[in-house]
């Protein structure tokens, strides 16, 4: 009895231990292998139209090239930065903390699916009404749920940034002074919390509804688990977003889908870029909204946050820390008045 104990014990601390490790090999996780994959082949193509590479004439000899390529992809100064080793240490703690701790306290989608079928189910002139899904309603479900999805997560975006409490959480995301594909996890769990329900409401509510209206349900088409448009999204350059590699698109797709280069405006410590770009897929949100901000060049973009002391956030204690105390701060000031 002890012996299967103690195994029980180490094989959920293990697990606990490597769950971190497991992204790179979990299709639905956004640093999966062949999305990192495709992100480099993408940085590939941007290495090979750059100036520094025609210069150099790297693209004229292949071990040459290789090697200037690797550099270009994957600089020390970037990678090895402190805010980067931040980062790394950040996202280990927090993917170990956040199935047990922070999960279980976002507003769950399939709760808000239940409860939602379970409040239009009672209506007679709603259950049921348009008969049995086929291929066209199916196809049509999966487009809204991910607009529903993507929505949500630009009003939850917008919110973090305009209202001055979340706005402290949020700073802990853009308090990274370079990018990496790991600063997609640089995180606060309130900033989790505020965007993860927010979707899981919106997407519960949509869901319900659809399931509601068809007789026997509906399906929407997945990808290892994910929505077959979020699964495209991560596969073609969602990992350059977050990095120093330039990818913009041409400016009339950039007013319906987010590029790479866009969201690195979006990281700008300028304060002229505050709030630009907030759409996660799609940018029409922020060009019906009035935050988008389209390049017409290439612009260097400083990464961090205007007149933000360097060691606020230098730390992986700051980063959970510092806001709470902002905020109490607020708190403090605004009891004061």
């Amino acid at each position: 009895m002890e012996q299967v104990l103690l195994k029980e014990i180490f094989d959920f601390s293990s697990l606990i231990l490597t769950a971190p490790f497991h992204y790179l090999v979990s299709a639905n996780q956004r640093v999966y292998w062949l999305y990192l994959l495709m992100a480099i082949l993408l940085a590939g193509w941007v290495f090979i139209r750059s100036p520094v590479a025609r210069r150099e004439g790297a693209i004229d000899s292949s071990l040459q090239g290789f090697r200037q390529f690797i550099r270009f992809c994957f600089p020390k100064k970037i990678f090895w930065h402190k805010s980067a080793r931040t980062d790394y240490i950040f996202f280990v703690i927090n993917r170990i903390a956040y199935p047990w701790l922070i999960a279980p306290l976002i507003i769950g989608t399939i709760s808000v699916m239940e409860l939602t079928t379970d409040y239009l189910g009672k209506l007679p002139f709603v259950a049921g009404i348009l008969g049995d899904a086929g291929f066209i309603d199916e196809i049509v479900f999966t487009i809204v749920l991910l607009l529903a999805m993507d929505g949500a997560l630009y009003v939850a975006h917008y919110l973090l940034h305009h209202i001055p409490p979340l706005w402290e959480f949020h700073k802990v995301h853009h308090s990274a002074e370079v990018l990496t594909p790991i600063t997609v996890y640089r995180m606060h769990p309130i900033d989790d919390l505020v965007a993860g329900s927010l979707g899981g409401v919106v997407m519960g509510l949509v869901m319900g509804l659809f399931q509601t209206l068809y007789a026997e349900g509906i399906f929407s088409y997945t990808v290892v688990g994910l929505p077959v448009g979020l699964a495209a999204f991560y596969l073609f350059g969602y990992n350059l977003r977050h990095s120093h590699i330039w990818l913009p698109y041409h400016p009339i797709v950039s007013h319906f889908l987010i590029s790479p280069a866009q969201h690195q405006i979006h990281h700008s410590s300028d304060p002229v870029y505050f709030g630009k770009n907030l759409g996660f897929i799609f940018a029409f949100w922020d060009w019906a909204g009035g935050t988008l901000h389209v390049p017409r060049k290439r612009e260097h973009v400083r990464y961090g946050i205007m007149h933000l002391d360097p060691n606020t956030f230098d730390t992986v204690w700051k980063l959970y820390w510092s806001p709470f105390e902002s905020v109490g701060g607020m708190l403090k000031n605004f009891l004061k008045r």
